[in-house]
């Protein structure tokens, strides 16, 4: 390979890059502001419809009216009684969020110290319903404390006596386990769809774009190695790849930071990475976007125009996704050894491990062998078919 050739090529190509507004779009605009606000979008659309469901909480009682229970529901925040003629009918068209059923005798059998069955009837497909159901389970729970306290007055008990045993539980997770094992359950999938998407616009317009304009023969032509105007492409597209990355996991790193980590006196802090992982994140970053930059160069050549090349990249997502949601519920302890040997899921089993701060070193030996393995099939097949004068001349 002639070096100058391919830093005389790259320097053309990436230019041109760096004038398509379509390609910085999907590289930059689409992980920095996209990402981000879709997050938002829906924090604030879940937090807005759940205040709301507990804002206003209508309910229908049918048997005992009166009930001491029903009198406790009633005093909740958001709690209102309404009495349809139809409670059920109210029900499924949403005028009510939950209806509960006293039978004759539920307070007779309260009060001889039986068990009484109270029957709620709610919609699991309305959300708000959903609330609702919380909000009777927990008064339920409150009243048969009361009773249970007081049956245990009456023959001279306490509650310590029926319940000996009184369980603690305590965490050992740092602040660096818990945000690690939230970044470990999104990014990895951001940084390989990122991976993907970011290197799509640059290798369509590098090689199916350029024969459409007819600009690649033209650079075929000139005396330049067919390997070495390839290698010049395939880092361009590398390098659009890996800024879509790193534009995600700038995004999201700030969007978690931002937000609740779901338990209480727990801080965000990043101190699981240190040079190690940082060195193997980067290194598997950098395979696996040869990897897809080698994927969609092939496919930019063997398509025969601009539009069919971005129909045949389009599978390559859904290919990504598969890996990354079958891995995202896994604990890294629990990650099968073959994941780290096939291609996509031993990045994402390596990208989980460097978030949960758990990396195993042999693990990221074996990802990063097994990776150099598919970068080479990947360019190979790429410059086999860039190779073919039928593909590349129109």
């Amino acid at each position: 390979m002639n070096g100058r050739h391919i830093r005389l090529v790259f320097q053309k190509e990436f230019t041109d890059l760096l004038r398509d507004r379509k390609t910085w779009i999907g590289a930059l605009v689409i992980p920095i502001v996209v990402i981000p606000l879709v997050f938002l979008i829906l924090g604030s659309a879940m937090s807005s419809v759940e205040k709301e469901a507990r804002a206003y909480i209508p309910l229908a009682v049918t048997g005992l009216q009166e009930h001491p229970l029903v009198s406790q529901l009633r005093a909740l925040p958001g709690v209102t009684l309404l009495h349809p003629a139809d409670p059920m009918t109210a029900l499924k068209q949403a005028e009510v969020r939950a209806v509960l059923q006293f039978p004759a005798n539920f307070d007779q059998r309260v009060k001889s110290g039986q068990q009484a069955r109270l029957t709620v009837f709610y919609d699991p497909s309305n959300q708000k319903s959903s609330y609702a159901r919380e909000v009777i389970e927990q008064a339920v729970k409150e009243y048969e404390t009361m009773l249970v306290d007081e049956r245990l007055r009456s023959v001279g008990l306490t509650r310590e006596a029926i319940q000996p045993v009184a369980t603690e539980f305590s965490s050992i997770a740092t602040d660096e386990k818990m945000t690690g094992s939230l970044l470990s359950t999104i990014i990895p999938l951001m940084l390989i769809l990122s991976l993907i998407s970011g290197g799509m616009p640059a290798a369509t317009d590098l090689v199916a774009g350029e024969k459409e304009r007819g600009t690649l023969e033209s650079l075929i032509s000139a005396p330049i190695a067919s390997s070495n105007v390839l290698t010049a492409k395939l880092l361009a597209v590398m390098i659009m790849s890996g800024v879509s990355a790193i534009a995600s996991l700038f995004s999201l790193t700030l969007i978690f930071s931002a937000m609740p980590l779901g338990e209480a006196n727990v801080t965000f802090s990043l101190g699981f990475l240190h040079s190690d992982s940082l060195a193997v994140l980067i290194v598997m970053l950098l395979l696996l976007a040869a990897m897809f930059a080698g994927l969609e160069l092939a496919i930019s050549t063997a398509a025969k125009s601009f539009k069919e090349a971005q129909t045949y990249m389009s599978p390559i997502i859904f290919v990504g996704m598969v890996p990354a949601y079958m891995i995202m519920p896994l604990n890294p302890v629990d990650v099968p050894f073959l994941y780290y040997v096939l291609p996509i899921f031993n990045g994402i089993a390596i990208f989980k491990e460097i978030f949960y701060g758990d990396l195993v070193t042999w693990h990221a030996l074996v990802a990063i062998l097994s990776s150099l393995v598919y970068v080479s099939l990947a360019i190979g097949i790429a410059s086999r078919l860039f190779r073919k004068e039928s593909l590349i001349m129109r």
